[in-house]
């Protein structure tokens, strides 16, 4: 469906929602951001978009019909596999509910097995990359969290030494499941970009009410220009890593062959990984609803219908703002 045979009407509709959600969080934003004065227009402006947006991606993104039925083999579709695999589905989740501070540990176990089990297929590419992923992002965000006790130093540890073999492992699953994908691995750096920049443009609304709320206090050491640039790089790379390629697509690895409907399973992985983001965050419903439904779902959506790169992008646009509103209140 076109609008004159040309635009796409949901690109046209998904803009007229972007312009009808940006402009009035950016007046709340001016008038009162960081007093979240404006708490319930800003909440139901926020939650509009995400509706809006979920609806595109999934519109305007590939059918999921077309993707393997047992991405962990043949073994998985016999009724004992089958078992097996909706047992550790389910131990899964339930971690990730029950003991949010544990599931990063499963999360990294299950990236060292899969690493032993498809070692043959991992390339050198892929460890370079891993590498590099936790180099740029301790040596951007990383660092300044840790002088600054802003994110526990602990979390900073794992993230360093972890994010390397998560994102092989992650990268692996992409190519098993079929879901979304990473272009630094399979594209050219321009199209790597190019994804970058869309999903910080799908995100500057999320980001602007994510600004516009309740200011973190105790941020006053940030007064340079340029630590608003570099600091969203750490969680937009570690958390697109840690709490999406790899959970989503282990998820819908266990759940697929369970669920059978490829939908089905998808949208429990991308449930789940909502669900740990936000109580990664915090064990509160606030929490679970906030920075799990209203920033990690669509994370998650938009890593499964495009790529980590979107994903990657948006994230580090709902980090940027917020980091800029502490530059200027310093």
């Amino acid at each position: 469906m076109s609008v004159n045979g040309r635009v796409p009407s949901g690109r046209v509709f998904l803009v007229l929602v972007w312009l009808a959600a940006a402009v009035p969080l950016a007046v709340i934003l001016v008038s009162g951001g960081g007093t979240d004065r404006f708490g319930a227009a800003r909440a139901a402006i926020h939650a509009t978009y995400v509706g809006a947006l979920l609806w595109y991606l999934a519109r305007s993104g590939r059918s999921l019909a077309h993707l393997p039925a047992s991405p962990l083999g043949r073994a998985a579709e016999s009724r004992r596999g089958r078992i097996a695999t909706a047992a550790a589905a389910v131990a899964l989740c339930l971690t990730g509910l029950l003991e949010p501070g544990l599931v990063l540990l499963v999360f990294a176990a299950s990236a060292l097995i899969i690493l032993v089990a498809w070692g043959r297929q991992v390339t050198g590419r892929a460890v370079l990359l891993g590498l590099a992923v936790s180099a740029l992002a301790f040596s951007t965000g990383g660092l300044a969290f840790w002088r600054h006790g802003f994110v526990a130093k602990p979390m900073l540890a794992f993230a360093l030494v972890a994010v390397p073999f998560m994102f092989v492992a992650g990268a692996l699953l992409v190519t098993r499941t079929g879901l979304g994908a990473v272009r630094v691995l399979d594209a050219s750096p321009a199209e790597a970009g190019r994804s970058l920049a869309r999903g910080f443009l799908l995100f500057v609304p999320l980001a602007l009410a994510n600004a516009a709320g309740p200011a973190r206090p105790g941020l006053t050491w940030v007064t340079a220009w340029w630590q608003p640039v570099v600091l969203p790089v750490w969680s937009a790379t570690v958390e697109e890593t840690i709490f999406r390629m790899l959970p989503v697509c282990l998820l819908f690895a266990l759940a697929r062959p369970v669920l059978r409907h490829a939908l089905a399973a998808a949208g429990v992985a991308v449930l789940f990984s909502a669900a740990t983001f936000g109580l990664a965050h915090g064990q509160t419903v606030g929490n679970l609803l906030g920075a799990g439904l209203g920033y990690g779902l669509p994370l998650a959506v938009v890593f499964v219908w495009r790529d980590w790169e979107h994903a990657v992008g948006a994230h580090y646009a709902t980090n940027f703002a917020p980091w800029v509103m502490a530059l200027l209140a310093s």
